[in-house]
C-alpha cells in the first residue's frame, strides 16, 4: 500500500471511529476518553513510522 492510500484509510478510520463515539455518547454509553486518545496516538505514530520507512527507501 502506498503512503497516500495509507493516509486516506487512516484518516477515514479515525474520523469514523470519532463519529461512532459521538453517537455512543448521545445514547448514554460511557466512553473511556483516555483509551480513545491512546488508540489515535498509536495510529498516528504507526503512520509516521510507515511514512519514514517509505522515505528511507527513496534516499538509501
Amino acid at each position: 500500500m502506498d503512503p497516500i492510500t495509507f493516509g486516506m484509510v487512516a484518516i477515514g478510520v479515525a474520523g469514523g471511529s470519532l463519529c461512532l463515539v459521538t453517537i455512543m455518547e448521545h445514547l448514554g454509553i460511557s466512553i473511556n476518553e483516555t483509551a480513545i486518545k491512546l488508540a489515535l496516538e498509536t495510529t498516528k505514530f504507526g503512520g509516521i513510522l510507515y511514512l519514514l520507512q517509505h522515505l528511507s527507501k527513496l534516499f538509501f
